[in-house]
């Protein structure tokens, strides 16, 4: 073999391994540009999506919005009742009070009992509760016969025999 053979000989392994270099580049190149292209598809899918939550979102916050204005006045037309009646608020609790200790009473007003001490009938006309902190007291306010009002506790009074 000459010389000039071997030359032509290395210039086609050259010029095949250029041609080889050159489709690989080229595949290589075509494949990161398909990655590229799907990450932007993704991405604009991904954008579009985050967007419709985003207009999802803003219709809840206005719909909060709203409701949050429609309580805001309805609060503010209670407040204007229950400072109209704070100053009252002991007179309320006092009352309240009453008539949970009248649930559990053996007389109501309206009935005809007996004093203990001197066996006269009397009607029931009230019952009043009171006390402070330390102590409290329970009375019947009762009518005799003669329409005088006197207060008796309940030791003071028994039923009538009916």
């Amino acid at each position: 073999m000459s010389v000039l053979d071997r030359v032509k000989q290395l210039n086609r392994k050259w010029i095949i391994a250029f041609f080889m270099i050159g489709f690989v580049s080229l595949g290589t190149i075509y494949l990161l540009f398909q990655n590229i292209n799907e990450g932007n598809r993704l991405r604009k899918k991904e954008a579009k999506e985050m967007q419709a939550q985003i207009e999802e979102l803003s219709k809840a916050i206005s719909s909060l919005d709203k409701k949050n204005r429609q309580l805001s006045r309805m609060k503010d037309s209670l407040q204007r009742h229950v400072s109209y009646m704070w100053p009252m608020r002991s007179i309320v609790y006092n009352a309240k009070l009453r008539d949970k200790v009248a649930d559990g009473l053996d007389f109501k007003p309206g009935q005809s009992v007996r004093v203990k001490a001197d066996s006269t009938i009397v009607i029931i006309t009230d019952y009043i509760v009171g006390g402070n902190s330390y102590t409290y007291f329970i009375h019947f306010r009762t009518k005799n016969k003669k329409g005088e009002f006197v207060e008796y506790s309940p030791y003071e009074l028994e039923a009538l025999d009916q």
